[in-house]
């Protein structure tokens, strides 16, 4: 069967066939769906793509964006829900594997099937408190400036007031709901196993933190590296197209008790 891409940028959905793993991604703060686009022709035939557009962007431009997690969590199951009942894993960068994580947790604390596999890049384990950065309480100047030193914003969007003005509620938002979590380590880990990786040169995640996945999974964590910086994912598109394809091909496991 010919494999459909989805790309989930509003409400309505293509139809799509059940025959290749599905693969959700969810992007980092200030990001979209179109973060994933290099993965689409990098993975064609191989995985099923679902990129979910949250509130407050893109073709959602004018839905309030969420500013706390458990709310994120609770939107992104009623909206794909359909893609939840079959073979699926999640793929998160930075705001992202959190919101995997999560996402992955609240299914399997609901009784219900949760991914088969977890991919989280650019990430620190959830254990890390995020409460001492309070992006989302600087100024306009001090988020651009924040912006720009993360280095994940074209120069002349930043130098876009006009534009910045439209961009800085969600990005406002997404860092609130980084700096506002709280990880709860009475819950139980997740099933799924988890690949971690992190960019070597990013400042704000030390590769040896990311063996702290291995906490969050029953199944334990693979942990390994690209080279650059926070956005590495952005020059290695064939490398963790490979991850994905490698480790999803494999027939899926029984998930551990």
């Amino acid at each position: 069967m010919q494999m459909i891409v989805i790309w989930i940028y509003g409400v309505q959905l293509m139809p799509v066939t059940q025959s290749l793993p599905r693969l959700i991604c969810l992007p980092y703060a200030g990001g979209s769906w179109h973060a994933f686009a290099p993965w689409q022709a990098a993975l064609q035939g191989q995985l099923e793509v679902v990129a979910p557009e949250l509130p407050g962007r893109g073709h959602r431009i004018a839905e309030a964006p969420f500013s706390r997690l458990p709310a994120l969590v609770d939107w992104l199951l009623d909206e794909l829900d359909a893609q939840l009942a079959d073979d699926f894993s999640l793929w998160g960068h930075s705001m992202g594997a959190l919101l995997a994580y999560e996402t992955a947790r609240t299914l399997e604390r609901r009784g219900r099937r949760g991914p088969r596999h977890l991919f989280v890049t650019g990430a620190l384990p959830p254990r890390y408190p995020r409460h001492a950065e309070r992006y989302h309480l600087l100024d306009d100047d001090g988020l651009i400036a924040k912006l720009a030193a993360m280095g994940g914003t074209p120069e002349e969007v930043l130098r876009d007031r006009d534009l910045m003005q439209i961009v800085l509620p969600f990005v406002r938002a997404d860092f609130a709901v980084c700096e506002t979590y709280a990880w709860d380590s009475r819950e139980p880990a997740v099933r799924a196993p988890i690949t971690a990786i992190g960019g070597d040169r990013d400042p704000d995640i030390a590769i040896d933190k990311l063996h702290g996945w291995n906490d969050c999974s029953r199944a334990g964590a693979r942990v390994s590296s690209l080279p650059g910086g926070h956005f590495f994912l952005r020059d290695h598109v064939a490398a963790l197209a490979d991850v994905f394809t490698r480790t999803l091909a494999r027939p899926a496991l029984r998930e551990p008790a």
